[in-house]
């Protein structure tokens, strides 16, 4: 059995017949059915039931498209992933930033590609930490900057620091005259909230936060992006709760006020697939965590 035995296959499962399969496949319908037949002899069972009219799976044949496609996709990344490594001699390296952190880290990635680093060439992505974290699994990009969760089991994560939650107000905002500020003082303010989906660290480390002290925040505003917060912090008047060292970035009309209360600490790391030789990402691994100061 070959892979194009199961390319045949997966067309006339989903084609719903040989004419319309072998069109697609640019093959003669004579040979697509004596492929079959020999997949069918070499399986040891019918895959299609036939009729004059109709080309239906049989039970084993459900079965065994579900592993074909399976097969088939494995080939696939198994393609890809040689392709990728025979690139390695040029440096390639794909970087994911979580939305917000581009800015600040960006200086210290490109400071790390000097000497031997110097010539790498370097892909910049930017994007929600879930979608990062998803794309580091599949082996989309190489390595990344994220908010670690559950959902990073099976990756290598590096934390670069830990940082608290700050409320980001308007400049000409009477908060942003005080010193802290209590978080019942953000109760009556037009909130700015961050969707779930989008971020879901940041998320549950407000809703922890506000649960602990019960106060009740409702979001009027919401941001999928630290731009669009900060936006409308300087447009609408919002106020917001964001980590810290966001406040590296905001524009002249946002402030940064300490809370009161302790907060919830979010952490920033590094993340890469473990599985992924790259000789390109374990130069930059090298070089960047050998130089990152601890926090």
């Amino acid at each position: 059995m070959e892979l194009r035995h199961l390319r045949y296959f997966v067309a006339v499962a989903e084609r719903g017949g040989f004419t319309a399969a072998a069109e697609h496949l640019h093959t003669a319908q004579p040979s697509l059915s004596r492929q079959i037949r020999d997949l069918e002899a070499y399986v040891g069972t019918a895959l299609f039931e036939r009729s004059s009219r109709h080309v239906e799976l049989t039970k084993a044949g459900h079965v065994f498209l579900d592993e074909a496609r399976l097969t088939l996709a494995q080939a696939g990344r198994s393609v890809e992933r040689a392709r990728q490594a025979a690139l390695d001699h040029s440096g390639r390296l794909t970087l994911g930033f979580v939305f917000g952190v581009e800015a600040e880290q960006l200086m210290r990635v490109m400071s790390t590609l000097h000497g031997e680093l110097r010539h790498m060439q370097l892909i910049l992505h930017t994007q929600s930490s879930p979608m990062l974290i998803t794309e580091l699994l599949e082996r989309q990009i190489d390595v990344a900057f994220i908010r670690p969760s559950s959902h990073t089991q099976g990756l290598n994560v590096r934390t670069l620091r830990s940082e608290k939650l700050i409320a980001a107000v308007p400049a000409d905002h009477a908060l942003a005259k005080q010193t802290t500020i209590r978080l019942t003082q953000l109760a009556a303010e037009p909130m700015i909230g961050v969707p779930r989906e989008q971020a879901p660290v940041l998320y549950d480390a407000i809703q922890e936060y506000a649960d602990r002290y019960g106060v009740a925040l409702q979001p009027v505003y919401h941001s999928e992006t630290l731009m669009m917060a900060l936006s409308l912090i300087t447009s609408v008047g919002g106020v917001c709760l964001l980590p810290e060292h966001s406040a590296l970035i905001f524009p002249k009309g946002v402030v940064a006020v300490p809370l009161v209360e302790e907060t919830p600490l979010l952490e920033l790391a590094l993340a890469w697939h473990p599985e992924n030789r790259s000789s390109a990402l374990a130069a930059f691994i090298n070089a960047f965590l050998g130089k990152e100061p601890q926090s």
